[in-house]
């Protein structure tokens, strides 16, 4: 595996260098054929977006050219040219930018996911076609009131995935009842969507609401694009006896990794992305212990390479199963959207992450969201499963989160919880955020 990598990183390595000016001046000095990969500097966002013009190697992936392409909706999950599909990522990471994929590195990532399908860890999994048989329904949960990866991962080559299986596209923004009415009318055996969403369809289902039953064996839940919380899975169990499987990736570079049935953990898609867990002077991190930030270099696209690319991900990888050449995760939390400034009259940064250890031990909870709504105050609203003691809940919570906050060097800043019957998406990423600063 690591060869494999080696051979595509170099191969990535050598093209962004002939074809981009800044890659030019970013591998000035290296030796494309002999260097390590750790000698190659680090790229982070703000470099990308100020040198982006510089970086893309075709002249219609410019910045100004993709922003206009994307003012006109109809253009949404089309390809570009015939050859890019282009989309905005959620901005969870930070602003959201508009990121051009070539679409072989999206056959790739559906390929990647499709074969890592498998019903236990000791094979891989080639989907069967059928094309005149009962095939399985999807009902996957899109953001279809914007430029969305999600619509476009569905929508850019519907042919090849009906192949497979029938892709009912639902969106995640649209009015609640519509989506239960929806969900009763195709009757899906498998639920694609952010992990918030399904935790509140399971609710739905506990509370007699949406009449929806999954096969066992034979249905399956995947989540991705936020966080699968204990208390989701747990809700999802109790609402049709099925372990969601979890996924991890990002506009940036699509599938990092997901969770192969039979495993707990997180497997990366080592064959499509070099992904690092490093500390703060991006050295590789211990396994076992929780890095600072995390490095990707997606390997098959090269409409807009990146090469050790920053995301504020905290990762902890843990000890690889025997005989596998993939690394598996663990741990996974944080995004650069959870720093908070709070002023009390003095500056004080505070990273969200910190409030995950408060929700780590909470089963009961499905759905949070953490609200700064002052310059010195904060609130987390939540939800709770059915039958659950609010007010035990809540007080646990708000102490947590005072003891948190503290820590963090927060003493002055108000906090309190909220229950709360659900928590409503964003509208335009279709996600509901864990954490919202205050804008400054």
């Amino acid at each position: 595996m690591l060869a494999l990598q080696e051979k595509r990183w170099r191969a990535l390595a050598r093209r962004a260098f002939a074809t981009s000016p800044f890659y030019r001046r970013h591998l000035a000095g290296l030796d494309l054929d002999r260097c390590s990969f750790s000698d190659i500097p680090v790229l982070t966002k703000a470099t990308l977006v100020k040198n982006w013009d510089e970086i893309v190697p075709d002249p219609r992936l410019r910045w100004a050219a993709l922003e206009q392409h994307l003012k006109n909706p109809q253009n949404w999950c089309k390809l570009l040219n015939g050859r890019w599909m282009v989309s905005m990522t959620s901005g969870t990471s930070g602003a959201a930018i508009a990121i051009p994929h070539e679409i072989t590195s999206v056959d790739w990532n559906h390929a990647a996911h499709a074969i890592r399908n498998a019903p236990t860890t000791k094979k891989s999994s080639t989907p069967k076609p059928s094309l005149f048989g009962k095939r399985p329904v999807a009902a996957s949960f899109i953001c279809s009131s914007a430029p969305s990866v999600s619509a476009s991962l569905l929508q850019t080559r519907p042919w090849i995935g009906s192949l497979f299986c029938d892709y009912q596209p639902i969106s995640v923004t649209a009015p609640w009842q519509e989506i239960i009415d929806r969900l009763h009318q195709v009757k899906p055996t498998i639920l694609i969507g952010y992990a918030s969403l399904i935790g509140r369809l399971a609710q739905a289902k506990l509370d007699g609401t949406l009449k929806l039953e999954l096969p066992t064996p034979g249905g399956a839940i995947s989540t991705g694009g936020d966080c699968l919380t204990p208390g989701i899975r747990s809700l999802c169990k109790q609402a049709w006896g099925i372990d969601p499987l979890d996924g991890y990736g990002c506009g940036e570079a699509l599938g990092i990794a997901r969770q192969w049935s039979g495993m707990d953990s997180l497997v990366v898609f080592e064959d499509l992305a070099v992904f690092e867990a490093v500390d703060q002077n991006e050295q590789d991190s211990p396994q076992g212990t929780l890095s600072d930030h995390a490095l990707v270099t997606p390997l098959f696209n090269t409409a807009l390479p990146l090469l050790r690319y920053r995301l504020d991900d905290r990762v902890r990888f843990g000890p690889e199963p025997a005989g596998w050449p993939f690394k598996v995760i663990q741990e996974l939390s944080g995004r650069s959207a959870m720093t908070y400034t709070f002023r009390t009259p003095e500056k004080i940064i505070f990273v969200g992450t910190k409030f995950l250890t408060v929700l780590a031990h909470q089963p009961e909870v499905t759905a949070y969201q953490f609200r700064q709504t002052s310059a010195d105050a904060i609130e987390c609203l939540f939800v709770v499963q059915r039958g659950s003691d609010k007010n035990e809940i809540q007080s646990r919570l708000e102490a947590s989160i005072r003891r948190c906050l503290i820590e963090g060097g927060c003493t002055n800043v108000r906090s309190r919880a909220i229950p709360v019957h659900h928590l409503e998406p964003d509208p335009r990423t279709g996600k509901v955020e864990q954490n919202v600063p205050l804008k400054e």
